[in-house]
């Protein structure tokens, strides 16, 4: 099987604005609508029971204002022509009273269950959108992690990952429906009175709506730019509340400048918002004025014309719907309005949603549990998406089944990029991985990464319960209390787990109650013993010790052959004392392979190898004379 094509870096474009993308994800028109049937069919999986019953109480709630409009003028004109000596008005009174104490139970019955409903749903969309973010961001590959822009199409979705905006689209529709169907059913009553005076009200509140809309749209477009500043303003936040970043801010007096550079971006954002809300309110205020003076006028209009005829019921039903019709009105605008707006900003959400999953496809080959021949670089080139900057130029070497292979070079040289490459975070942008003389590619990729034992530099320090930090190597035998011990003396964690106060059962760092804070070795330690656990064919460690002295780094990478016997080990470390322990040795400068061999045949070769080695010797010489 030949190389595979050559990837070309994905080109840097300009950023996109938020109208580039409302026509998939938010935004008005189309974008708009297709956003508020996602949520109808998001809720519809939700609970269809739930969200019929929904529906059928808000249909039921909004014709209540009409049969109330028609029973309070049926009352009053009852009470009226009765008193004017009608022998049966009286009758038709009570009647109508009685009926409007019933409309009036019903309408309270029907509120309460809809609050009960719309509890429930509440609760169980919050959680369920929290899971989709989470469940969404682990299909993601590392290269979308490391691309600026998407990252931020991530802190915008994370900001509605609550749910609380979901909900409300979803509460939005269903409100402006049952505004409608009350608008429609008082509004035939109200037609059937004087049409000029119903048209009017109906239209009186479009001013402030539109104006609504119109600032709703300004005021996602700030948000949407402001995403790259709001990650700075979180991550200042980050670095002066947390536990770990508390020694250095503190000691380099840090916090002045960090809480100046906060509040100078607060206050930016603060005298944006203050000039768009000053702008919204004396045009939105002239706006009101029109509709205020529009509806006013047909109020007046109705009661000069029915007190003419002579109508008091008709008046009083009629006042009661004008302004039943107006709130409806209004209400329903201002929900489309609403709708609009939270569209907007659901357009980050599902934007996220739509981010392609796992680009980087595996075969359906599994993994062997033991090597027999080994890994092969061959050839492989690997340049940075988006930036044209080459990592790896043409590098081939080989991991012989069964051995330990140290990769030695300065920072920058590529050694954590083979390594992503290796465990599949990212894939070649030319040339060809093997594992035993097969393609990488072809290999299930959950199989592939199931069989290593990874630890990188920036490992994870998980304030949960030593069980979960160890056991995570191996999830589904976290409670295989004996295989966690093997695994904490094979990464040299047992003295340490033996002093903590609930053994394995200890949460550790600061975020949580009874947390127990380790020192930065020992969080490395424990991360070793997390890669033991795993019992992998392949075992990766990249600089994994950098936190642990000398004698300790020896005695690990001394259990490492004992422990990992029968593994393929690479291993990335800077000391030499521990790299001269590995089979073979390859030297890494500017993303090329220059040296490769054993040791002493790299001493004796006096490159780069015996130049760094030389550097760091006469280090610990000059330390041990002046001591």
């Amino acid at each position: 099987m030949g190389p595979r094509p050559t990837r070309a870096p994905r080109p840097r474009g300009r950023r996109r604005r938020p109208d580039d993308e409302h026509g998939a994800h938010g935004g008005g028109g189309e974008g708009a609508r297709m956003i508020w049937l996602r949520v109808s069919g998001l809720f519809w999986r939700l609970s269809p029971l739930r969200v019929t019953a929904f529906t059928v109480v808000s249909v039921l709630l909004a014709l209540i204002p009409a049969a109330q409009i028609g029973l309070v003028a049926a009352a009053v004109q009852g009470v009226a022509d009765a008193v004017t000596g009608d022998p049966d008005a009286g009758r038709t009174a009570l009647l109508a009273g009685g009926a409007l104490l019933g409309v009036g139970l019903v309408n309270h019955v029907l509120g309460t269950f809809l609050q009960y409903l719309d509890t429930l749903l509440r609760l169980e969309l919050t959680a369920r959108v929290g899971e989709w973010v989470m469940r969404k961001g682990t299909r993601l590959d590392l290269e979308q992690y490391e691309d600026a822009e998407i990252y931020d199409t991530m802190q915008r979705a994370f900001q509605e990952s609550s749910g609380g905006r979901v909900y409300q689209v979803f509460t939005q529709l269903l409100e402006v429906g049952r505004e409608l169907v009350t608008l429609a059913t008082v509004s035939i009553v109200l037609f059937t009175w004087s049409p000029w005076i119903a048209l009017v009200i109906l239209l009186s509140p479009v001013p402030s709506v539109i104006s609504y809309m119109f600032f709703s749209h300004k005021a996602y477009e700030i948000e949407y730019e402001r995403a790259p500043d709001r990650r700075r303003l979180y991550y200042y936040q980050h670095l002066t509340t947390t536990d770990h970043t508390y020694k250095e801010v503190r000691l380099f007096q840090l916090g002045p400048h960090l809480l100046e550079r906060y509040t100078r971006l607060v206050r930016t954002f603060f005298d944006v918002d203050r000039r768009l809300a000053r702008r919204q309110s004396v045009l939105g205020g002239v706006l009101g004025l029109v509709s205020v003076a529009a509806s006013s006028g047909a109020v007046l209009w109705a009661i000069h014309t029915t007190t003419e005829a002579g109508q008091v019921g008709q008046l009083a039903g009629y006042l009661q719907a004008v302004g039943s019709i107006q709130v409806s009105a209004h209400g329903m605008l201002l929900g489309i309005a609403a709708l609009y707006k939270d569209s907007l900003f659901l357009g980050n959400l599902f934007a996220f949603f739509a981010l392609p999953e796992r680009r980087l496809k595996g075969g359906t080959r599994p993994f062997p549990d033991t090597l027999r021949k080994g890994i092969e670089f061959r050839d492989v080139r690997f340049v940075y998406p988006g930036t044209g900057r080459v990592v790896l130029d043409g590098v081939s070497f080989t991991l012989p089944a069964g051995e330990c292979v140290a990769l030695v070079g300065q920072n920058g040289a590529g050694k954590t990029t083979l390594v992503k490459l290796l465990t599949r975070l990212y894939e070649p942008t030319s040339g060809q991985i093997l594992v035993d003389d097969v393609p990488i590619e072809e290999y299930d990729l959950d199989d592939l990464q199931r069989h290593m034992g990874v630890i990188f530099q920036d490992f994870i320090r998980y304030e949960l319960p030593v069980r979960d930090n160890i056991g995570f190597g191996r999830v589904e035998a976290r409670e295989d209390t004996a295989r966690i011990a093997e695994a904490a003396r094979a990464g040299g964690a047992s003295a340490i787990v033996d002093e903590l106060p609930q053994g394995h059962d200890t949460v550790l760092g600061r975020h949580f109650e009874d947390g127990h804070q380790l020192s930065g070795g020992q969080w490395q330690k424990i991360a070793l013993s997390r890669a033991f656990m795993r019992r992998a064919p392949v075992v990766v460690l990249d600089e994994p010790t950098a936190a642990i002295d000398a004698e300790a780094e020896a005695e690990i990478f001394s259990r490492l052959r004992d422990v990992a016997r029968g593994a393929t080990s690479l291993v990335i470390a800077h000391r030499f004392s521990t790299v001269r322990m590995a089979d073979r040795i390859v030297v890494l400068e500017n993303g090329r392979v220059i040296e490769d061999g054993v040791h002493q045949e790299l001493l004796r070769a006096d490159g780069v190898y015996a130049r760094l080695f030389r550097i760091q010797a006469s280090g610990y010489l000059t330390e041990a004379a002046s001591s």
